[in-house]
């Protein structure tokens, strides 16, 4: 039954992707800020796929810790769950992505109008600066930036593995940091394609000043989302 639904699910989802990506093409040549809402609406129809089909629900708790201002958002990184609820639930956000994506016809498009930031990973330290240059500035109109530490999607209960990419953001930007723990994982695991019903639940943690260390800011954040991730394991 549940690779049935699953299968369902996938097909679902692709031709409501297509279908989206086709009848808002207009949205490509309307001002930017008018492209969020389509898109939120493509991920709230995605929830209720997976509600419905699925009977994968979810919550969000610590709304209250996030500011009024903007952040960099430091996830767990379990399933593709997360990168859809961190968007829709924040109210002004972007990613940093290769560059390739670009490449890819309509998606691109569609990811070039987002105004998200590409990194050309062959670009060597060039880049790095130029991307650098790019968040800056995303930050300093009022978005905040979604940032998985770890680079890649991780197994619940899984080695934690932190990348230190993040921190070059964190000292360049002077912005504070909102952990967010997650346990997607359960059910859209990283290896199989099947979902498995549950309750996925991302929480909001409080968030970390500006201005740590280097090795001070790592250990931080690894904590406190890997301890909250953890508890969310067995609830």
């Amino acid at each position: 039954m549940l690779i049935l639904k699953s299968i369902i699910f996938y097909i679902l989802l692709t031709i409501w992707t297509v279908s989206m990506g086709i009848i808002c093409l207009p949205f490509l040549i309307l001002p930017r800020n008018l492209l969020k809402y389509p898109i939120k609406l493509w991920i709230k129809i995605i929830f209720v796929f997976l509600d419905i089909i699925c009977n994968i629900k979810h919550k969000i708790d610590g709304l209250e810790n996030i500011p009024n201002e903007s952040i960099l958002v430091a996830s767990k990184h379990q399933s593709a769950f997360e990168t859809f609820a961190l968007f829709y639930y924040l109210n002004e956000c972007f990613f940093v992505h290769k560059r390739e994506l670009f490449y890819i016809p309509i998606f691109g498009q569609y990811l070039f109008k987002a105004n998200m930031v590409a990194i050309d990973r062959a670009g060597g330290t060039k880049s790095m600066r130029k991307m650098l240059h790019k968040v800056q500035s995303r930050l300093s109109s009022g978005s905040s930036i979604i940032i998985f530490p770890e680079g890649t999607r991780k197994l619940p209960g899984s080695k934690p593995d932190y990348k230190t990419g993040f921190i070059g953001i964190y000292q360049h930007t002077k912005r504070k940091i909102l952990p967010v723990a997650v346990n997607s994982g359960l059910c859209w695991p990283k290896r199989s394609w099947i979902l498995k019903s549950g309750l996925i639940t991302i929480k909001f943690l409080p968030v970390i000043n500006k201005g740590l260390g280097k090795k001070v800011i790592l250990n931080e954040v690894k904590k406190r989302i890997e301890t909250a991730s953890n508890l969310l394991l067995n609830n």
